[in-house]
């Protein structure tokens, strides 16, 4: 049987899911502006991630409205390599944010299913 957290914060977990939310969606756009090999395959597959992560931010939101204190630029790199280059950093990048994901679906059903205000 697990142990329960007495000093879990659904709200910092959250503000934290937040926050990495953010800087993902800031990579991505800032890899879509920038200088593509394949603009009109990797553009649509980026924005629709990007999609999916908006629509995430404002339904986990903080404040009742929906809307995010953290900006959208959040430490974006600034694809000044090759296209190549930027492409191998994008793809780890995008391994992370898979490995974060799953994080995340974990947190999210840890809070939805109220174990932590046991």
């Amino acid at each position: 049987m697990m142990q329960r957290n007495s000093t879990f914060s659904e709200s910092e977990c959250l503000g934290n899911i937040m926050k990495d939310l953010a800087y993902y969606s800031a990579v991505i756009q800032s890899y879509t502006n920038s200088d593509l090999r394949l603009p009109e395959t990797e553009v649509p597959l980026l924005n629709s991630t990007l999609e999916i992560i908006r629509s995430l931010r404002k339904s986990c939101s903080l404040t009742p409205n929906g809307e995010n204190n953290i900006p959208e630029d959040v430490g974006a790199p600034k694809w000044e390599n090759s296209s190549y280059e930027n492409r191998q950093q994008m793809f780890k990048m995008m391994k992370g944010f898979q490995v974060r994901t799953i994080t995340i679906n974990r947190a999210l059903g840890y809070i939805s299913s109220g174990d932590h205000r046991k």
